[in-house]
Order: structure tokens, then sequence, then C-alpha cells
């Protein structure tokens, strides 16, 4: 059935299958479910079961079913990786088996998070799914089902006040949709501006944002995907970096636009790592290299992930899929193929 996850998290039970658009929503609710039924409990390894396609089956699946939790009320089984457009009829209907199979166990909680675009699930017209396909309808008679959507400029306002006012700091809606405009509204980014925002406001000793400390602090859409995707190579986190490559897809920036701003971010980020190499502190990074203080201090933490010569390969990448994107009709999946490359 279809379920408000936000009225659930606290106390989970039964099967959860969370899907939609919004990739940090889902990881905000996982992480809260895996936390109601975890916690810091010494027992969490024991209770906590993870299943991808390469480990899933019938047996594996009854037996974490039938065993109970170890000094704990209940104990979590976690699907990830799924992916219902690439299994096949009979994979698919050992899913739904053991959905069904699960929910006559109290003390088992079952959580499957799918990646957007992971369930074919018919068409949705707001936070709600208006034509279900026919596997839809089949989950959704065997799970708990939290469609999460991107989410409106209007939520994003009110869910950016939510954050601020938890740090003690005010702002206007008409201050925070300026910071949606200038930020965009991919919620993990929009989250890790906030975050710079709140240390930059109590820095300079003030609790009310204005457009002005938008301005001067956030990185504008078209600068900060790019950084974020190459922060996410350098994490070596693959599933985040295509993410932000397929909002920047969805927004419909241009191949080569795109490629040209991962480029100029990583060019940027070998040029501060190699200026830290030799010594310089950031201030004096900022002088040599003629980049405002502030946006070189980010660059600097993100450089400081990784090393000069780490850089230096992923530029090699760069120029070679540089060539290819300039001799091809490409697409965005010469730029895919770059990020899985250059985060291994």
């Amino acid at each position: 059935m279809e379920v408000e996850i936000k009225k659930e998290y606290k106390t989970p039970s039964g099967v959860y299958v969370l899907f939609g658009e919004e990739d940090y929503l889902k990881r905000f609710y996982a992480a809260k479910i895996r936390e109601a039924l975890l916690g810091d409990s010494p027992y969490a390894l024991f209770n906590h079961v993870i299943f991808t396609p390469k480990n899933f089956t019938a047996d594996a699946a009854s037996d974490a079913l039938m065993t109970p939790p170890v000094f704990d009320e209940k104990k979590l089984i976690e699907l990830s990786e799924f992916n219902f457009t690439e299994l096949k009829a009979a994979e698919t209907d050992a899913l739904l088996e053991f959905f069904e199979a699960a929910k006559a166990y109290d003390t088992v909680v079952v959580l499957m998070t799918l990646t957007d675009g992971a369930l074919d699930y018919g068409q949705a017209k707001g936070a709600k799914i208006t034509k279900p396909s026919a596997l839809y309808k089949k989950l959704n008679a065997a799970a708990k089902l939290a469609y999460l959507p991107h989410a409106t400029v209007r939520e994003l306002v009110v869910w950016a006040g939510k954050h601020f006012a938890k740090d003690k700091l005010t702002a206007d809606e008409r201050t925070l949709a300026h910071l949606v405009d200038v930020a965009g509204s991919d919620m993990s980014a929009l989250a890790g501006e906030i975050e710079k925002l709140c240390v930059y406001l109590h820095a300079v000793g003030r609790d009310t944002l204005t457009a002005a400390d938008i301005d001067l602090v956030t990185a504008a859409t078209k600068e900060l995907e790019p950084f974020a995707l190459s922060g996410a190579v350098l994490d070596g986190d693959t599933d985040r970096a295509l993410s932000i490559l397929r909002t920047m897809e969805e927004k419909r920036v241009r191949p080569f636009s795109a490629f040209a701003g991962i480029y100029s971010t990583y060019i940027d980020l070998y040029r501060v790592r190699v200026c830290l190499d030799a010594g310089l502190p950031v201030s004096e990074v900022a002088k040599k290299l003629k980049m405002h203080e502030y946006r070189t201090k980010l660059y600097a933490a993100a450089a400081k992930k990784t090393t000069s010569a780490r850089l230096g390969v992923v530029l090699s990448l760069c120029r070679e899929a540089d060539l290819a994107i300039k001799s091809e009709s490409s697409d965005y999946g010469r730029l895919r193929a770059l990020v899985c490359e250059a985060a291994r």
C-alpha cells in the first residue's frame, strides 16, 4: 500500500520500498529507518542483513526471515542495487514472494531503496501515482510504497527554512526562494549550501540570512553541479556522481557544456592541489590563482582529499574525453563512461 514515509520511519514495521526521483529524501529516510531499528545497539551487526542481486536467493532470504533478532526486538533486512527494469520475470516474482513472506514476521523490517529509473511505476502527478503500471500494482499489494519525487520550489523553501531554524538562524521566504533559484532544486546540493551558509553566518556573528550572503557564499548551479560531481568522483562515489550527471541531463544541459564545467573544475582543483603541495597557505593560493578566498577554501578542502598525481590522471582522462566529445555526435554516454573510469 502507498504510505507517507514521514509518518512511518520512527516506528517502522513491515516491508518498505522507497522510490522516486529525489535521492536525498530516499537516503534520509533509509538512514532514519536504520537508526530507529539498529541505533547504537552492540548487536546491530547481527541484526542488519543486506541483500544485493548478487547474493539474493530464495534460500538465503528464507534463512534471514526465520533467524530471530539477536538480543533486540527487531532486525532489518535491506535490499540495495536492485533494478526492476533489468530483472527477469522470475527474479521479480521471487522478490514479491519474499515481501509477502516477510509480512508474517513481526520481528523483521524489510527496506528496499531504488535509484531513480529502477522501477517503471507508471505515471505520476505531483506526489501521487495516478496511472500505476502492472508491476507497481503488484508491489503495492506486497509492500508499503513510498514515492519521493522532486520537491516543488514552495516545499524547498519551507524545508530550507526549517534547516536554518534548527541552527537558530532566520530567513524570510523571499530570501530562501533566492537561494533555491541560485543553487538549484537538487536537495543534496541545497543541503550542502545551507550548511555552508550556516557556518558563514555564525562566523560573522549574524543570525539572519540575506540575499547578499547567498550571492557571496553559494555557488551558482552551473558551477555547483560540476564541483559536486568532481567531489563525488574523488570520493569514489560512482552512484552519487552518476546521480548528479543525470540531474544535469534532465535539465537539458548540453553534453559539451556539462563536460566543459567538469573539465574546468578539475583544472582548478589540480592548480590548488599543486599550490598546497608547495606549502602555500589558502590565502596565498587565492592570491596566486586570483580566486575568491572563500571559493579557494572549498577547492582546497576537496583537493586535500586526493593527490596531484591522482588529479593528473583524471585530467588525462578528461583530455581523452574532450577529443572524443569534439569528434563524435556525443550524448551523455561518454560523460558517464568518464565518471565511472575516473571514480575507480
